[in-house]
Formats: structure tokens, sequence, C-alpha cells
């Protein structure tokens, strides 16, 4: 009768706490995104492909990030497929980029893309093929002297960079083409455009209205060439995180709407786009309003705000993690999704960003699995939890469950045990992982070495202590 007692007082505690859910849409909508830049592969790759091992050895790099990624429940990549007028596949329109075989204009041997794209479906994750629209790089550059080779009149230059003229009617013409070539070609789930506004350094002429109309007109004939070969595509892009001035928070001079002429919510509002993802590179007063301000004018869209994480890195800028934890719990409040810029400040857990989200989309798995069960209190660091320590006494029904510090041996479920989750915890109590309880073994090589209690967890509730893990390397 008393274990049966502290077994209930342990579930009450792990499910029951004093944190409260926030009243949100189904997580399991939520949209969960990276942006994976592969221009000069500060994210991917980081070898080159000019030889069978160094081609493994690149697709391999892809494969971890993407594992790594699937942890954290990532369920969308935004990969980077046109970087300045060149590209990561084999186009008629346009030519390879340097990024993945060391030397622009040279394939790498492989098809990139298409092997992104098998791999995040294998994963059950979306690929959105990352398309940046009027920059075309250094002026002399691969993308930048082909585009003048072939559309002269098009090209603007600024400073040592070449551009796409948004005012000439051509230009939607052109990125419409590389656009509709990816969605024939490839199975992504999605075209997200980048840059779609006026250049930086640009000197605005005309009015904004028309200003607006120039932009508004190139992403009109992206919508119709991608939608006219697949009508279920997603259109999106990365307006300014600002969409415009509100009524007590000035956006600073810089915003998507009268800034650089990007009429995003507009798009949304008219079915030109399906998702939104505002880089929203910004604290404190400079996101929180203008977050809800996304949120209230998604129009029945999806809306994924741009989280600046590359902020944590001290190299970068003086943010803290509770900033970005603050942005989270908001982003969820709002009903809006998530979108890490970028990739490899995510899975470098610089401050503990990676552990944090691992923990903090725990609930979202046990809203999935059980049905609704009241969602599991977020913990990222250690300390004092509701359940009291646990002493260690294995026995022969509270074993150590066997592993190599990859694979958990799973103990037989039998015929009375119909748990499909398996929680791994603290001894303070506090979640690390979750696992599927199914097949003899589960993959723990993603959680850190030390001493865990193991639980399972069915979906009326009911959980059972298995034993305790403990992991060396």
């Amino acid at each position: 009768m008393k274990r049966t007692l502290i077994l209930i007082y342990v579930l009450i505690a792990c499910i029951m706490t004093e944190a409260q859910p926030v009243a949100t849409p189904s997580l399991n909508d939520e949209i969960r995104a990276v942006w994976l830049t592969t221009i000069g592969g500060i994210d991917w790759p980081r070898t080159y492909a000019t030889s069978p091992a160094t081609i493994e050895q690149q697709k391999r790099e892809l494969t971890r990030m993407l594992d790594r990624l699937k942890l954290i429940r990532i369920n969308t990549v935004l990969l980077q497929t046109r970087i300045r007028g060149t590209v990561i596949y084999p186009s008629s329109l346009e030519p390879w980029d340097g990024c993945m075989s060391g030397q622009p204009g040279r394939s790498p041997g492989y098809d990139p893309l298409r092997f992104a794209i098998d791999e995040c479906h294998k994963r059950g994750m979306e690929l959105h093929a990352w398309v940046v629209t009027l920059p075309l790089g250094k002026w002399n550059g691969a993308g930048c002297r082909n585009m003048r080779n072939k559309y002269p009149k098009l090209i603007r230059r600024i400073g040592e960079d070449g551009f796409l003229n948004p005012e000439q009617p051509q230009t939607g013409d052109v990125i419409a083409s590389v656009c509709e070539e990816i969605v024939r070609k490839y199975d992504v789930d999605g075209i997200h455009l980048d840059y779609i506004r006026y250049p930086d350094g640009w000197k605005i002429k005309v009015g904004r209205s028309i200003g607006r109309e120039h932009i508004t007109s190139i992403v009109r004939k992206i919508h119709t060439a991608v939608k006219s070969v697949r009508r279920n595509i997603k259109l999106s892009c990365s307006p300014i995180g600002k969409y415009e001035d509100l009524s007590r928070y000035s956006s600073r001079g810089w915003n998507a709407y009268m800034g650089v002429c990007q009429d995003a919510q507009g798009w949304l509002r008219t079915g030109l786009m399906d998702q939104l993802y505002p880089m929203m590179y910004f604290k404190g007063n400079q996101f929180f309003p203008f977050a809800l301000n996304w949120s209230e004018n998604k129009y029945g869209k999806e809306v994924a705000a741009g989280l600046g994480i590359y902020f944590l890195d001290p190299h970068e800028g003086n943010w803290k993690i509770d900033e970005v934890k603050r942005q989270l719990a908001i982003c969820r409040q709002y009903g809006l999704g998530q979108c890490f810029f970028r990739a490899k400040f995510l899975l470098d857990n610089v401050q503990g960003l990676y552990d944090y989200l691992r923990v903090w989309n725990f609930q979202d798995l046990l809203s999935e699995r059980l049905g609704g069960l009241p969602p599991v209190p977020i913990v990222a660091e250690a300390g004092p939890t509701a359940v009291m320590p646990l002493k260690i006494t294995p026995n022969a029904s509270l074993p150590f469950l066997k592993n190599d510090g990859r694979y958990m041996q799973l103990p037989s479920k039998g015929q009375t045990l119909d748990a499909d989750v398996l929680i791994v915890r603290t001894l303070t109590g506090m979640a690390v992982a979750t696992l599927p309880y199914r097949g003899s073994q589960a993959s723990i090589s993603h959680i850190q070495p030390g001493t865990y209690e193991v639980r399972s967890l069915n979906r009326k509730g009911i959980t059972h202590r298995l034993g305790f893990l403990e992991i060396k390397r």
C-alpha cells in the first residue's frame, strides 16, 4: 500500500505541479524550424566533396545534424538552396555554388538538395528550399557574373555587390523561373524567399506604395509559377521582424512596410503567402509587442518568429539564455511557431539552449502520445523539485538496465504493461529525455553520461519505475 502511494505521489509531482499550461492551439501543428545555411559552409557542409570519400563525409555531416535536430523536435528545415545567383543542385539556369565542391561552377558529384530532401523526409521533417532572391554576391563572383551576362540591364551595383533591380518587371520572371525549376524537379515541401525587399543602400526614389507594388509584383509572379506546378506547395518568406510602427512602440526606423516595402501581412491576407518567418532578432520591447502584432495579423495562416539565437554567442552579442526562454514562452502563448537562426548556434548548445529545448518540448511529446495529458513542467536547470532524491537500491525487480552507451536494452513488456513511452529522469526528478517503448532497445546516444531513473508511462497516466540507467562513455 505504501509503495502504491509513493508511485501515485511521484506521478502527481511529475505532471501536476504549480506550473500552469498555456492555452494555445495544438502544439502538434506548431512550426519548429531552423535556418540551415550553406553559404561558405558556415552551417553545412564543413567538408568539400571532391572524392567518393569526401562525398560520404559531407553526407554524414548533414545526417548527424538532422538526427540532432530531430531530437529537439525540429519539424521544418529551411535549407539555403539558392545562395547568390548560385545553387546547390544541378540547374539549367544557374551555376553551382562553390560551397559544396570548393570550386564555383563545379558539381560535388551528387545532388545535395535531393539528398537533403530524402533525409529530412525519412525523419518526418519538412524541407523548404530557401531562395535568396535579389542579392547576387560579389560583382565578379560566379552568380553575379552569370546574371550580368544574361541580363545586363537588370543588375544594379551597390558597393562591391550586385543586385537584381526590384523595379524592373523582368526581375520577377527571373526569380520565378528558378523557384519553378526547383518545384518541378524536387519534392520540396515549400519555397522560402529571403531578401524579398529593397536592398540595403538602395535609395528608394519612388513612393512607398509604388515600392511595395514592385516587391509584391515579384511575389505574385513566384506564387503563380510555383502554384501552377503544385497547389499544395508552401510559399513563405522572411520579412523584417517588425511589420510597422505600433501605437505605443516605435520600430526605430527599421520595419518591413515603410522601410523596405515588404507588405508581408498583406501577402498573408491576399493568399500570396502561406507562411511567414519574420526575422525578429531583437529583445525586450523591440520583440514582445511586435510578436503580438504578427500574431494578431495572421489571417488564418502560419507565422513562426525568427529568433536571433546567434546573439547568445559572446562573439556575436551579449544576450543571456533567459532572453530566448522568454521569447519562446511568448511565441507559444501567442500561437506563433519558432525558427532559429541559425543551425550552428543551436547544435553547438550555446549557453545550454539545445539542452533546454529537449526539456521544453517534452510537454509536446506528452500531448501527442498521451492524448492531452497535462504537460510536464519545464525544468531546464538542476534544482529542487517536488520529488525527493532517490536512494539507489537496485535489486531483481529494480535493476540497472544494460546499455553500451549508445543503446539501452529494454525489459519485456509482458502482457500487462501497455506503456508506449519511456521517461528518463535525473535522480532529482528532472525529465531529460523521452523514448519510444517498443522493440528490444532504445537509443540513448543523445543523453549525457550519468545515472538516471527510467519510468514507463501509458495513455492513462499510469507510470512504473523500470529501473536505473548508468551511462558511461
